[in-house]
Protein backbone atom coordinates (compact mmCIF):
# COMPACT_ATOMS: atom_id res chain seq x y z
CA UNK A 1 0.00 0.00 0.00
CA UNK A 2 2.40 2.52 0.84
CA UNK A 3 4.51 1.44 -2.38
CA UNK A 4 1.40 2.42 -4.44
CA UNK A 5 0.64 6.17 -2.46
CA UNK A 6 4.54 6.73 -3.64
CA UNK A 7 3.66 5.94 -6.60
CA UNK A 8 0.94 8.46 -7.03
CA UNK A 9 2.47 11.18 -5.68
CA UNK A 10 5.46 10.63 -7.58
CA UNK A 11 3.25 10.84 -10.77
CA UNK A 12 1.95 14.31 -9.42
CA UNK A 13 5.43 15.41 -9.09
CA UNK A 14 6.42 14.18 -12.75
CA UNK A 15 4.09 15.81 -14.05
CA UNK A 16 4.92 19.50 -12.65
CA UNK A 17 7.87 18.99 -13.20
CA UNK A 18 7.48 18.23 -17.15
CA UNK A 19 7.63 20.60 -19.52
CA UNK A 20 5.32 23.71 -20.10
CA UNK A 21 2.36 22.91 -22.60
CA UNK A 22 2.07 24.95 -25.76
CA UNK A 23 4.86 27.32 -25.17
CA UNK A 24 7.83 26.77 -27.79
CA UNK A 25 9.97 24.04 -28.80
CA UNK A 26 13.03 26.06 -28.35
CA UNK A 27 15.44 25.06 -25.85
CA UNK A 28 15.63 27.65 -22.97
CA UNK A 29 19.29 28.13 -23.85
CA UNK A 30 18.17 29.65 -27.54
CA UNK A 31 16.96 32.60 -25.03
CA UNK A 32 19.98 34.02 -24.26
CA UNK A 33 21.92 33.69 -27.31
CA UNK A 34 23.67 36.84 -28.44
CA UNK A 35 23.45 36.40 -32.27
CA UNK A 36 20.46 36.10 -33.50
CA UNK A 37 22.25 36.44 -37.40
CA UNK A 38 21.23 32.35 -38.23
CA UNK A 39 17.51 32.96 -37.16
CA UNK A 40 15.17 31.11 -37.66
CA UNK A 41 17.33 27.74 -36.73
CA UNK A 42 14.02 25.99 -37.03
CA UNK A 43 10.19 26.36 -37.46
CA UNK A 44 8.34 29.57 -36.25
CA UNK A 45 4.98 29.01 -34.26
CA UNK A 46 2.48 31.49 -35.56
CA UNK A 47 -0.52 31.49 -32.73
CA UNK A 48 -3.99 32.43 -34.62
CA UNK A 49 -6.05 32.60 -31.34
CA UNK A 50 -9.17 31.93 -33.81
CA UNK A 51 -10.52 28.52 -35.49
CA UNK A 52 -9.15 27.55 -38.77
CA UNK A 53 -11.51 29.07 -41.94
CA UNK A 54 -12.01 32.76 -40.03
CA UNK A 55 -10.99 35.78 -41.31
CA UNK A 56 -7.89 36.13 -39.18
CA UNK A 57 -7.05 32.26 -39.87
CA UNK A 58 -7.35 33.03 -43.68
CA UNK A 59 -4.88 35.98 -44.25
CA UNK A 60 -2.22 34.71 -41.92
CA UNK A 61 -2.44 31.16 -44.58
CA UNK A 62 -1.91 34.27 -47.62
CA UNK A 63 0.96 35.43 -46.12
CA UNK A 64 2.67 31.88 -44.80
CA UNK A 65 1.96 30.94 -48.08
CA UNK A 66 3.68 33.54 -50.18
CA UNK A 67 6.60 32.82 -47.49
CA UNK A 68 7.20 29.78 -48.23
CA UNK A 69 7.27 29.86 -52.27
CA UNK A 70 9.55 32.65 -52.20
CA UNK A 71 11.97 31.24 -49.80
CA UNK A 72 11.70 34.46 -47.43
CA UNK A 73 12.31 32.14 -44.18
CA UNK A 74 14.47 29.47 -43.88
CA UNK A 75 12.68 27.74 -42.18
CA UNK A 76 8.91 27.06 -42.42
CA UNK A 77 5.68 29.12 -40.45
CA UNK A 78 3.52 26.44 -38.54
CA UNK A 79 0.12 27.99 -38.04
CA UNK A 80 -1.73 26.82 -35.04
CA UNK A 81 -5.34 27.79 -34.13
CA UNK A 82 -6.32 27.91 -30.52
CA UNK A 83 -9.57 29.13 -30.37
CA UNK A 84 -11.42 30.18 -27.46
CA UNK A 85 -12.31 33.10 -24.95
CA UNK A 86 -12.44 35.43 -27.82
CA UNK A 87 -8.91 35.18 -28.59
CA UNK A 88 -7.66 35.27 -25.22
CA UNK A 89 -6.69 31.53 -24.59
CA UNK A 90 -4.00 32.01 -27.96
CA UNK A 91 -2.80 35.41 -26.65
CA UNK A 92 -2.72 34.06 -23.22
CA UNK A 93 -0.48 31.34 -24.61
CA UNK A 94 2.00 33.79 -26.33
CA UNK A 95 2.38 35.96 -23.53
CA UNK A 96 3.93 32.97 -21.28
CA UNK A 97 5.77 31.63 -24.29
CA UNK A 98 9.36 31.83 -24.23
CA UNK A 99 10.74 35.12 -25.74
CA UNK A 100 13.07 33.46 -28.40
CA UNK A 101 11.27 34.62 -31.86
CA UNK A 102 10.21 31.05 -32.47
CA UNK A 103 6.40 31.42 -31.07
CA UNK A 104 4.68 34.34 -32.86
CA UNK A 105 0.74 35.73 -32.86
CA UNK A 106 -1.58 37.20 -35.37
CA UNK A 107 -4.26 38.97 -33.43
CA UNK A 108 -6.16 42.12 -34.33
CA UNK A 109 -7.72 44.97 -32.03
CA UNK A 110 -8.79 42.20 -29.92
CA UNK A 111 -5.75 41.88 -27.48
CA UNK A 112 -7.30 45.47 -26.98
CA UNK A 113 -10.64 45.68 -26.77
CA UNK A 114 -10.53 42.49 -24.37
CA UNK A 115 -8.61 44.05 -22.03
CA UNK A 116 -11.40 47.06 -21.96
CA UNK A 117 -14.13 44.43 -21.82
CA UNK A 118 -12.40 42.88 -18.49
CA UNK A 119 -11.88 39.34 -20.76
CA UNK A 120 -8.19 39.71 -19.79
CA UNK A 121 -6.01 41.39 -17.25
CA UNK A 122 -3.14 42.45 -19.89
CA UNK A 123 -3.21 44.26 -23.68
CA UNK A 124 -0.28 45.24 -25.99
CA UNK A 125 1.79 46.07 -22.96
CA UNK A 126 2.55 42.83 -22.52
CA UNK A 127 3.70 42.06 -25.65
CA UNK A 128 6.71 43.18 -28.40
CA UNK A 129 4.98 44.56 -31.52
CA UNK A 130 5.97 43.22 -34.60
CA UNK A 131 4.26 44.62 -37.66
CA UNK A 132 0.28 46.45 -38.53
CA UNK A 133 -0.35 44.05 -41.70
CA UNK A 134 -3.69 44.39 -43.78
CA UNK A 135 -6.90 46.55 -43.00
CA UNK A 136 -10.36 46.34 -43.71
CA UNK A 137 -12.80 48.14 -42.59
CA UNK A 138 -16.46 47.93 -40.88
CA UNK A 139 -19.97 47.81 -42.21
CA UNK A 140 -22.83 48.66 -39.42
CA UNK A 141 -25.53 46.42 -41.60
CA UNK A 142 -28.79 45.32 -40.79
CA UNK A 143 -31.16 42.11 -42.78
CA UNK A 144 -32.67 43.19 -46.24
CA UNK A 145 -35.95 43.98 -45.06
CA UNK A 146 -35.31 45.70 -41.61
CA UNK A 147 -37.60 49.57 -41.61
CA UNK A 148 -34.40 51.30 -40.92
CA UNK A 149 -32.44 53.20 -43.61
CA UNK A 150 -29.86 54.53 -42.17
CA UNK A 151 -28.12 55.39 -38.74
CA UNK A 152 -30.14 58.12 -37.64
CA UNK A 153 -33.43 55.82 -37.70
CA UNK A 154 -31.39 53.02 -35.90
CA UNK A 155 -29.82 55.42 -33.08
CA UNK A 156 -33.39 57.42 -33.03
CA UNK A 157 -35.01 54.00 -32.03
CA UNK A 158 -31.78 53.12 -29.65
CA UNK A 159 -33.13 56.19 -27.92
CA UNK A 160 -37.00 55.94 -28.00
CA UNK A 161 -36.63 52.36 -26.61
CA UNK A 162 -33.59 51.72 -24.38
CA UNK A 163 -31.89 48.26 -24.49
CA UNK A 164 -35.26 46.94 -26.96
CA UNK A 165 -32.73 47.25 -30.41
CA UNK A 166 -30.82 43.75 -30.10
CA UNK A 167 -27.37 44.45 -31.22
CA UNK A 168 -25.44 41.32 -32.00
CA UNK A 169 -21.23 40.87 -31.31
CA UNK A 170 -18.68 39.16 -29.95
CA UNK A 171 -18.37 40.53 -26.07
CA UNK A 172 -15.50 41.99 -25.35
CA UNK A 173 -13.91 42.14 -29.15
CA UNK A 174 -14.07 45.00 -31.88
CA UNK A 175 -17.64 43.67 -33.22
CA UNK A 176 -19.14 44.79 -29.37
CA UNK A 177 -16.80 48.05 -29.34
CA UNK A 178 -17.94 49.12 -32.90
CA UNK A 179 -21.94 49.05 -31.33
CA UNK A 180 -20.76 51.06 -28.05
CA UNK A 181 -18.92 53.39 -29.82
CA UNK A 182 -22.12 53.72 -32.11
CA UNK A 183 -24.42 54.26 -29.28
CA UNK A 184 -21.80 56.87 -27.77
CA UNK A 185 -22.95 59.01 -30.45
CA UNK A 186 -26.78 59.32 -29.75
CA UNK A 187 -27.81 60.57 -25.99
CA UNK A 188 -29.88 58.17 -24.77
CA UNK A 189 -28.94 55.32 -27.03
CA UNK A 190 -28.70 51.87 -25.56
CA UNK A 191 -28.52 48.69 -27.55
CA UNK A 192 -28.89 45.31 -25.56
CA UNK A 193 -25.84 43.71 -26.91
CA UNK A 194 -26.17 39.86 -26.89
CA UNK A 195 -23.19 37.30 -27.86
CA UNK A 196 -23.58 35.60 -30.89
CA UNK A 197 -20.47 34.82 -32.73
CA UNK A 198 -18.71 35.18 -35.64
CA UNK A 199 -19.99 37.11 -38.66
CA UNK A 200 -21.49 33.98 -40.53
CA UNK A 201 -23.39 33.77 -36.66
CA UNK A 202 -24.63 37.34 -36.82
CA UNK A 203 -26.01 36.86 -40.18
CA UNK A 204 -27.78 34.16 -39.42
CA UNK A 205 -29.37 35.64 -36.58
CA UNK A 206 -30.24 38.70 -38.35
CA UNK A 207 -31.74 36.58 -41.52
CA UNK A 208 -33.63 35.10 -39.11
CA UNK A 209 -35.01 37.80 -37.16
CA UNK A 210 -33.32 37.63 -33.73
CA UNK A 211 -31.32 40.41 -33.83
CA UNK A 212 -31.98 44.08 -35.38
CA UNK A 213 -28.40 44.84 -36.15
CA UNK A 214 -24.87 43.62 -36.19
CA UNK A 215 -20.85 45.13 -37.35
CA UNK A 216 -19.29 43.14 -40.20
CA UNK A 217 -16.11 43.36 -41.40
CA UNK A 218 -16.55 44.65 -45.14
CA UNK A 219 -14.90 41.37 -46.32
CA UNK A 220 -17.87 39.79 -44.38
CA UNK A 221 -20.55 42.23 -45.64
CA UNK A 222 -19.94 41.50 -49.39
CA UNK A 223 -19.54 38.28 -48.46
CA UNK A 224 -23.25 38.32 -47.24
CA UNK A 225 -24.79 41.01 -49.04
CA UNK A 226 -26.19 39.20 -51.96
CA UNK A 227 -28.06 36.81 -49.10
CA UNK A 228 -29.62 39.72 -47.85
CA UNK A 229 -27.26 42.04 -45.52
CA UNK A 230 -27.92 45.68 -45.62
CA UNK A 231 -25.67 48.09 -45.10
CA UNK A 232 -26.26 51.10 -43.26
CA UNK A 233 -23.11 53.04 -42.46
CA UNK A 234 -18.81 52.00 -43.24
CA UNK A 235 -17.07 53.13 -40.55
CA UNK A 236 -14.36 54.58 -42.57
CA UNK A 237 -12.97 57.91 -42.93
CA UNK A 238 -14.11 57.58 -47.00
CA UNK A 239 -16.40 55.50 -48.89
CA UNK A 240 -15.22 52.14 -49.95
CA UNK A 241 -14.63 51.79 -53.69
CA UNK A 242 -16.25 48.60 -53.69
CA UNK A 243 -19.11 49.93 -52.16
CA UNK A 244 -19.81 53.30 -53.46
CA UNK A 245 -23.01 53.57 -52.51
CA UNK A 246 -22.82 53.09 -48.88
CA UNK A 247 -21.98 56.47 -46.88
CA UNK A 248 -19.83 56.52 -44.38
CA UNK A 249 -21.08 57.08 -40.50
CA UNK A 250 -19.55 60.50 -40.38
CA UNK A 251 -20.81 62.12 -43.21
CA UNK A 252 -24.56 60.64 -41.35
CA UNK A 253 -23.34 62.68 -38.75
CA UNK A 254 -21.75 60.04 -36.41
CA UNK A 255 -18.30 60.48 -35.69
CA UNK A 256 -17.77 56.65 -35.81
CA UNK A 257 -14.36 55.18 -37.22
CA UNK A 258 -13.44 51.76 -36.85
CA UNK A 259 -11.24 49.54 -38.84
CA UNK A 260 -9.62 45.82 -38.12
CA UNK A 261 -6.15 45.85 -38.63
CA UNK A 262 -3.95 42.15 -38.10
CA UNK A 263 -0.94 42.96 -36.00
CA UNK A 264 1.75 40.18 -35.34
CA UNK A 265 2.80 40.03 -32.08
CA UNK A 266 5.71 38.26 -29.91
CA UNK A 267 6.15 37.73 -26.03
CA UNK A 268 7.87 40.47 -23.90
CA UNK A 269 11.55 40.30 -23.66
CA UNK A 270 11.84 39.10 -27.52
CA UNK A 271 15.07 40.31 -28.91
CA UNK A 272 14.60 43.22 -31.49
CA UNK A 273 16.88 42.01 -34.30
CA UNK A 274 14.59 38.97 -34.37
CA UNK A 275 11.14 40.91 -33.89
CA UNK A 276 13.07 43.49 -37.24
CA UNK A 277 13.98 40.04 -39.05
CA UNK A 278 10.27 38.68 -39.21
CA UNK A 279 8.73 42.44 -39.69
CA UNK A 280 10.81 42.19 -42.81
CA UNK A 281 9.79 38.97 -44.25
CA UNK A 282 6.21 40.34 -43.43
CA UNK A 283 6.71 43.44 -45.49
CA UNK A 284 8.83 41.47 -48.34
CA UNK A 285 5.66 39.37 -48.51
CA UNK A 286 2.70 42.17 -49.06
CA UNK A 287 4.92 43.38 -52.08
CA UNK A 288 4.48 39.82 -53.78
CA UNK A 289 1.64 40.38 -56.39
CA UNK A 290 -0.65 37.39 -56.08
CA UNK A 291 -0.91 38.28 -51.93
CA UNK A 292 -2.03 42.13 -53.03
CA UNK A 293 -4.83 39.78 -55.37
CA UNK A 294 -5.44 37.31 -52.60
CA UNK A 295 -5.79 40.57 -50.18
CA UNK A 296 -8.20 42.53 -52.69
CA UNK A 297 -10.26 39.36 -53.35
CA UNK A 298 -10.87 39.24 -49.12
CA UNK A 299 -11.31 43.40 -49.50
CA UNK A 300 -8.34 43.86 -47.12
CA UNK A 301 -5.83 46.67 -47.90
CA UNK A 302 -2.13 45.71 -48.20
CA UNK A 303 -0.80 48.18 -45.38
CA UNK A 304 2.38 47.86 -43.32
CA UNK A 305 3.62 49.73 -40.25
CA UNK A 306 6.35 49.38 -38.10
CA UNK A 307 8.43 50.91 -35.34
CA UNK A 308 7.21 54.64 -34.67
CA UNK A 309 4.02 54.45 -37.12
CA UNK A 310 2.77 50.85 -35.77
CA UNK A 311 3.27 52.36 -31.87
CA UNK A 312 1.06 55.57 -32.96
CA UNK A 313 -1.60 53.16 -34.81
CA UNK A 314 -1.28 51.15 -31.48
CA UNK A 315 -1.82 54.28 -29.71
CA UNK A 316 -4.48 55.89 -31.64
CA UNK A 317 -6.84 52.79 -31.43
CA UNK A 318 -6.00 52.20 -27.93
CA UNK A 319 -7.25 55.68 -26.97
CA UNK A 320 -10.20 55.41 -29.23
CA UNK A 321 -11.41 52.14 -27.46
CA UNK A 322 -10.50 53.30 -23.91
CA UNK A 323 -12.94 55.92 -24.24
CA UNK A 324 -16.12 54.30 -25.14
CA UNK A 325 -17.62 54.41 -21.65
CA UNK A 326 -18.79 50.62 -21.28
CA UNK A 327 -21.24 50.22 -19.58
CA UNK A 328 -22.12 46.98 -17.13
CA UNK A 329 -23.31 44.05 -19.26
CA UNK A 330 -24.96 41.14 -17.49
CA UNK A 331 -22.38 39.56 -15.40
CA UNK A 332 -21.97 35.25 -14.80
CA UNK A 333 -21.20 34.00 -11.97
CA UNK A 334 -17.68 33.88 -10.32
CA UNK A 335 -17.47 30.29 -12.07
CA UNK A 336 -13.69 30.11 -11.47
CA UNK A 337 -13.99 30.85 -7.94
CA UNK A 338 -16.71 28.72 -7.77
CA UNK A 339 -14.67 25.82 -8.73
CA UNK A 340 -11.92 26.26 -7.04
CA UNK A 341 -14.20 25.90 -3.55
CA UNK A 342 -15.24 22.90 -5.14
CA UNK A 343 -11.64 21.30 -5.48
CA UNK A 344 -10.70 22.52 -2.14
CA UNK A 345 -14.04 20.99 -0.58
CA UNK A 346 -13.72 17.78 -2.29
CA UNK A 347 -10.13 17.21 -1.31
CA UNK A 348 -11.39 17.98 2.70
CA UNK A 349 -13.43 15.47 1.79
CA UNK A 350 -11.15 13.10 0.20
CA UNK A 351 -8.71 14.08 3.80
CA UNK A 352 -11.37 13.11 6.25
CA UNK A 353 -12.42 10.05 4.69
CA UNK A 354 -9.32 8.98 4.53
CA UNK A 355 -8.90 9.36 8.22
CA UNK A 356 -8.07 6.80 10.34
CA UNK A 357 -10.41 6.06 13.18
CA UNK A 358 -9.98 6.18 16.84
CA UNK A 359 -11.78 3.38 17.77
CA UNK A 360 -10.05 0.91 15.78
CA UNK A 361 -7.56 0.01 18.47
CA UNK A 362 -10.13 -1.10 20.58
CA UNK A 363 -11.33 -4.08 18.20
CA UNK A 364 -11.13 -7.12 19.59
CA UNK A 365 -8.41 -9.50 17.80
CA UNK A 366 -6.83 -6.43 16.15
CA UNK A 367 -2.99 -6.62 16.48
CA UNK A 368 -1.40 -3.27 17.89
CA UNK A 369 1.27 -3.63 14.86
CA UNK A 370 -1.68 -3.91 12.59
CA UNK A 371 -3.63 -0.94 13.71
CA UNK A 372 -0.27 1.14 14.07
CA UNK A 373 0.44 0.51 10.27
CA UNK A 374 -3.34 1.41 9.31
CA UNK A 375 -3.62 4.13 11.01
CA UNK A 376 0.02 5.52 9.41
CA UNK A 377 -1.57 4.57 5.74
CA UNK A 378 -4.72 6.48 6.30
CA UNK A 379 -2.63 9.72 7.99
CA UNK A 380 -0.84 9.51 5.08
CA UNK A 381 -3.72 9.11 2.93
CA UNK A 382 -4.97 12.59 4.52
CA UNK A 383 -2.26 14.09 4.00
CA UNK A 384 -1.54 13.41 0.61
CA UNK A 385 -5.02 14.71 -0.38
CA UNK A 386 -3.96 18.21 0.83
CA UNK A 387 -1.30 18.02 -0.44
CA UNK A 388 -2.37 17.05 -4.00
CA UNK A 389 -4.40 20.02 -4.17
CA UNK A 390 -1.47 22.04 -3.34
CA UNK A 391 0.23 20.44 -6.26
CA UNK A 392 -3.00 20.84 -8.40
CA UNK A 393 -2.51 24.86 -7.57
CA UNK A 394 0.73 25.57 -7.99
CA UNK A 395 1.05 23.61 -11.45
CA UNK A 396 -1.79 25.64 -12.56
CA UNK A 397 -0.35 28.69 -11.38
CA UNK A 398 2.73 27.82 -12.97
CA UNK A 399 1.53 27.07 -16.42
CA UNK A 400 3.71 23.56 -16.29
CA UNK A 401 0.86 21.20 -18.20
CA UNK A 402 -2.54 22.71 -19.63
CA UNK A 403 -5.71 22.71 -17.52
CA UNK A 404 -6.76 19.24 -19.19
CA UNK A 405 -3.80 17.49 -18.41
CA UNK A 406 -3.85 18.76 -14.86
CA UNK A 407 -7.33 18.46 -14.15
CA UNK A 408 -7.37 14.72 -15.11
CA UNK A 409 -4.31 14.12 -12.97
CA UNK A 410 -5.86 15.72 -10.15
CA UNK A 411 -9.45 13.89 -10.27
CA UNK A 412 -7.21 10.29 -11.23
CA UNK A 413 -5.29 11.00 -8.14
CA UNK A 414 -8.45 11.82 -5.94
CA UNK A 415 -10.39 9.32 -6.94
CA UNK A 416 -7.03 6.94 -6.06
CA UNK A 417 -7.30 8.06 -2.37
CA UNK A 418 -10.91 7.70 -2.08
CA UNK A 419 -10.88 3.92 -3.45
CA UNK A 420 -8.12 3.73 -1.15
CA UNK A 421 -5.54 2.94 -3.64
CA UNK A 422 -7.50 0.51 -5.34
CA UNK A 423 -6.33 -1.28 -8.58
CA UNK A 424 -9.13 -2.62 -9.76
CA UNK A 425 -10.62 1.32 -9.92
CA UNK A 426 -7.85 2.67 -12.33
CA UNK A 427 -9.43 1.93 -15.60
CA UNK A 428 -12.64 3.30 -14.37
CA UNK A 429 -11.20 6.41 -12.20
CA UNK A 430 -8.83 7.45 -15.71
CA UNK A 431 -12.19 7.53 -18.06
CA UNK A 432 -13.99 9.48 -15.40
CA UNK A 433 -10.79 11.81 -15.22
CA UNK A 434 -10.54 12.17 -18.68
CA UNK A 435 -13.85 13.22 -19.31
CA UNK A 436 -14.46 15.73 -16.51
CA UNK A 437 -11.22 17.40 -17.06
CA UNK A 438 -12.44 17.59 -20.95
CA UNK A 439 -16.05 19.10 -19.67
CA UNK A 440 -14.35 21.26 -17.68
CA UNK A 441 -12.85 22.68 -20.09
CA UNK A 442 -15.43 22.78 -22.62
CA UNK A 443 -17.54 24.82 -20.10
CA UNK A 444 -15.04 27.14 -19.24
CA UNK A 445 -13.61 28.19 -22.10
CA UNK A 446 -16.86 27.64 -24.84
CA UNK A 447 -20.04 28.83 -22.57
CA UNK A 448 -18.20 31.13 -19.80
CA UNK A 449 -15.47 32.55 -22.09
CA UNK A 450 -12.99 31.94 -19.53
CA UNK A 451 -9.39 31.93 -20.91
CA UNK A 452 -7.40 28.88 -18.96
CA UNK A 453 -3.65 27.90 -19.38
Amino acid sequence: MQSKLVFVVALFVLAGLGPRGQTSDTPTNLISSPSTDDYPQHPIKVIVPFGAGGGSDTFVRILQKAIEENDLLSQPIVIINVPGAGGSIGSRQVMEAAPDGYTLMCLHEGIITAKYAGSTDYGPEAFEPIAGTGEVGTVIAVAKNASYTDLNDLLSDAAARPEQVVFSANIGAPSHFAGLMLESTKPGARFRFTQTGGGAKRFAALAGGHIDVSAFSFAEYMQFKSAGLRALAYCGETRHPAAPNVPTASEQGFDVINSIMQFWWAPKGTPPAKINAFANVLENSLHIGHVRERLAAIHTDPVFLTGNGLRQSLAEREKRIASIAQRELTKLPDFPNWALGAVVGLSLIVAFQALPSRNRNSVPGKKIETDRIEYQLHTGLAIAAVGLTGLYVFVMQAHWVGFRTATALFIFGLGLLLTRLNVKQFPILAVVAIVMSIGLYLAFTKVFAIALP
